[in-house]
């Protein structure tokens, strides 16, 4: 990585404190360039961008003008359709594509121009490296770079974990990551297609993060849970969510409701009262269906009633208009006789 030291005044003003990073961008670029600048490279200049580590991953559509064709650059291109979330990534300088992140202080590694980096998902990988998980053994069926099973194995004292992932270069970065973090003697990494999963009556908890769906990993999952003791799912599912029409106080005064009648809030607000709110009635919904589909599969598993109790519903992101990413935490028991 190349590094520019740049003059600047003892005292930086107000103004030029206040500037975005964007805006830094242009300024300096259009101080190096000096006449050459224009408006077309003004339009041609990132809004924003990714950081990890010393690389920086720009838009496709970034540094596209003619001029910039002298310099260098990195790119971020759209997701392959491939079932493995591949980037679509060139690398334009530097020797490799791996990177270090550290997210609650845990080391993550991966090739960005092979792996994804999905920070969305921060709370939840906050709140699992908060669960009391000492002592347990843990399944994870789609452990990408290490997500949860690294949180479950830092912070949340898991005493192992079996993780399964398909995409050989994320399980490439799942091995790397997890000796930087000092837990390779605690989890086996299951390469392939966790759908084919031999493990049977191991565990105490399995976590089960692939969205939209992680239906088709059910039977599995009740295949790994404990048959004595059962133990506790954590099931990913996008769940559409209508729109929560404005209280009924409200709805008559002036600017609550736009054209479609429908409560207004501030711009980025959007998915604030979900995330923070009491379960809505369409989660609650989808909660109690899954929770009998579950408990019906390891009922036919094992020959004997279980019981599944909703325990928790997490709301991690609104991952589109009205579709919110949750996270079921369910209870999985067989009944005594």
């Amino acid at each position: 990585p190349c590094a520019t030291s740049l003059p600047q005044d003892p005292v930086p003003s107000r103004a030029a404190r206040r500037r975005t990073p964007s805006q830094k961008l242009r300024d300096e670029l259009r101080r190096l360039l000096g006449g050459s600048w224009s408006e077309e490279l003004e339009r041609d200049v990132p809004q924003a961008w990714q950081r990890h580590g010393d690389l920086v991953v720009l838009r496709e559509d970034s540094f596209r003008a003619a001029p910039w064709e002298r310099l260098g650059k990195g790119e971020q291109g759209r997701v392959m359709p491939d079932g493995m979330r591949t980037p679509s990534v060139t690398l334009l300088l530097g020797q490799d594509g791996w990177v270090e992140h550290v997210d609650n202080g845990i080391r993550y590694t991966f090739d960005v121009t092979k792996c994804m980096f999905s920070p969305g998902n921060i709370t939840e990988k906050l709140r699992v490296a908060s669960l009391p998980c000492s002592g347990e053994v843990l399944v994870d069926l789609y452990a990408g770079i290490g997500y949860f099973t690294l949180p479950f194995l830092v912070h949340a004292g898991a005493a192992f974990v079996h993780a399964c992932e398909w995409n050989s270069h994320a399980v490439e970065a799942l091995h790397r990551a997890l000796v930087l973090n000092g837990v390779q003697d605690r989890c086996h990494v299951h390469a392939g297609d966790s759908r084919q999963l031999e493990l049977r009556d191991v565990a105490d908890r399995v976590n089960l993060g692939l969205i939209p769906s992680s239906e088709e990993g059910w039977p599995v999952a009740c295949r790994v849970l404990r048959k004595d003791t059962g133990g506790v799912l954590h099931i990913h599912h996008n769940v559409e969510t209508p729109p929560v029409p404005a209280p009924p106080a409200e709805r008559g005064s002036p600017g609550a409701a736009g054209s479609g009648g429908q409560a207004q809030h501030p711009p980025g607000d959007a998915g604030k009262e979900a995330l923070g709110a009491r379960p809505r009635p369409e989660w609650q919904r989808w909660a109690e269906g899954t929770a009998a589909r579950i408990q019906g599969l390891l009922a036919e598993l094992h020959g004997r009633p279980w019981r599944a109790s909703v325990l928790h519903i997490e709301a991690v992101k609104s991952y589109a208009p009205h579709v919110h990413h949750l996270v079921l935490d369910l209870e999985c028991r067989p009944v005594l006789p």
